[in-house]
């Protein structure tokens, strides 16, 4: 079993803050397959920090930078995601040109040369191997790809974000739980599954006809749950909104998504009470009970066990941080 498979090892901090340029480009160079970084003419006093933790196969770094940069990548062969925070950024593969906005988060391309630009840099970035994500999907890694670098949907986007905020609050931990193997490999498979949820790819049903025909059925039923999941749906009304029958739907959401439309939608709503707690003050009244139950959750005990699984912690904490 390799790294790939989830075994822990040491956990390695790495921190760089540095005002001399070369040492942030050979940084960059290292952690991202040669990737080379330069700034923008005319910036003034050069700054960059950038915090790296490790654990097996699993990296996150944090980077900030407070000019204008310009990064050239000719090829990732790891998943890189980032998340980010307060610059406005772009990046450009063939045929994909994506402009990001605080709060955002991309999927780099593997396998194909990108352009990133980014002025007043604030990230945070999650890697691990093409190869477990692929084995979720049940496909051989060298077939297995990306199709967009962008989330299905907002809802999806979300959650993803709440998942790696999850696994990124575990790395930072001084004695993370991620450096024992089962704990690893639990969120290694929670990162895969929210990745193929969230991002297109190319891990279609065998048949012909369903690869044709389910995709944009399934499409549909999950924009119906994004947009109404403060309405009280139910089985049929995803079906009949997606012009499918319950037994496809079910079936759909299987094969696509791995999960069921009722378990997709409860995520969803968890989702937006995890973003409410977020910003809830409790100092107003604000309490775990009531936005529970705006999202449909009339059983304390059950939510805060959905949320303690999702997001590794009891629905309080996040009320008061």
């Amino acid at each position: 079993m390799d790294a790939a498979d989830g075994v822990a090892g040491p956990v390695h901090r790495v921190e760089v803050a540095t005002d001399d340029l070369e040492q942030a480009v050979e940084m960059v160079r290292v952690t991202y397959a040669d990737t080379r970084m330069r700034i923008s003419a005319n910036e003034g006093r050069f700054f960059y920090r950038q915090g790296t933790i490790t654990t097996g196969p699993l990296a996150m770094d944090e980077v900030t930078s407070p000019i204008g940069i310009h990064l050239e990548c000719p090829s990732l062969i790891d998943l890189c995601f980032a998340t980010v925070h307060r610059a406005g950024s772009g990046v450009r593969a063939a045929g994909q040109n994506v402009e990001l906005a605080d709060g955002d988060t991309v999927l780099y391309p593997v396998g194909e040369m990108f352009t990133a630009t980014a002025r007043d840099l604030d990230s945070r970035l999650l890697r691990l191997p093409v190869a477990p994500v692929a084995a979720r999907a049940g496909m051989d890694p060298d077939r297995f790809r990306f199709t967009a670098m962008t989330p299905n949907s907002p809802a999806l986007a979300l959650h993803f974000r709440a998942t790696m905020q999850y696994i990124c609050q575990a790395l930072r931990e001084s004695d993370t739980a991620l450096a024992h193997p089962l704990v690893l490999a639990g969120a290694i498979d929670a990162i895969a599954g929210a990745t193929l949820a969230t991002f297109p790819h190319n891990s279609d049903p065998a048949d012909d006809h369903l690869r044709r025909a389910w995709p944009a059925a399934i499409r549909r039923a999950a924009a119906y749950i994004d947009t109404n999941p403060d309405q009280p749906i139910t089985l049929s009304d995803i079906a009949a909104a997606a012009a499918i029958s319950v037994r496809t739907l079910q079936t759909g959401f299987q094969r696509h998504l791995d999960t069921t439309p009722m378990l997709y939608l409860r995520q969803v709503r968890l989702a937006h009470a995890h973003h409410d707690l977020q910003n809830a003050d409790p100092t107003h009244g604000d309490d775990v009970a009531t936005i529970a139950r705006h999202w449909g959750f009339g059983h304390l005990g059950r939510f805060a066990g959905y949320y303690r699984t999702t997001y590794g912690h009891p629905p309080g904490r996040t009320l008061r941080t």
